[in-house]
């Protein structure tokens, strides 16, 4: 019996400390991406997408480049990562509007932040903006299929329609985005979401009668 008993706490205390090891494993990976985050964010701030390598984002948040490697294969990465977390939660559904998206908190979002947004749309901007169209519609398109599965909500058939759909809408919203801050950002994001509804919703509208 005793030996046993303490067969018993010699496995418990190995996994508590495993379970330590792990949490302070995990606690390091938390801190270095949010500092290779902080980090990519203030560098936006000063130039432009295109204009910032690896080695800039390593050395301001003052980490080696295995390390950034470690959270992300590469700059483009980072910026998915970015998208997936910061701006795709901004755009949401909406049963009111006739386009199904919401975008007004993005718009707000982009107001407080212009700069960020120009860094990744301008002349200088590399390979960001394939990024940022890849990801709106990847959005777009999953807020489009979850519109189909609300209870009460007009039924729409996509089918095959619905990487055209989703195409439409996301390039649409990225040339409206574009326009609103070259003329600079002066009408109000609920102005903006009136103008985005007028331009998409009778098109996805439509497929009530297509579908």
């Amino acid at each position: 019996m005793g030996v046993a008993m303490a067969v018993t706490k010699q496995k418990s205390a190995s996994v508590s400390h495993r379970r330590s090891t792990d949490a302070r494993k995990d606690e390091r990976i938390v801190r270095t991406r949010i500092r290779i985050d902080a980090a990519f964010v203030e560098l936006l701030h000063r130039r432009a997408y295109g204009n910032i390598r690896v080695n800039d984002v390593t050395k301001k948040a003052g980490v080696g480049r295995a390390t950034f490697y470690a959270h992300y294969p590469t700059k483009d990465a980072l910026l998915r990562s970015q998208f997936d977390r910061i701006v795709a939660p901004l755009l949401l559904i909406s049963p009111s509007d006739p386009c199904f998206v919401d975008v007004s908190a993005l718009l707000e979002h982009i107001r407080t932040a212009p700069q960020i947004y120009k860094a990744l749309t301008g002349a200088d901007a590399g390979s960001a903006p394939r990024v940022l169209r890849d990801c709106y519609e990847a959005r777009v398109r999953s807020l489009l299929q979850a519109k189909t599965k609300v209870r009460d909500s007009p039924e729409i058939r996509f089918g095959l329609n619905l990487g055209i759909v989703a195409r439409f809408v996301s390039a649409t919203l990225i040339t409206v985005i574009e326009c609103w801050l070259q003329d600079g950002a002066k009408e109000t994001p609920e102005r903006v979401q009136i103008l985005f509804n007028q331009l998409v919703g009778p098109g996805i509208g439509s497929l009530r009668e297509v579908g």
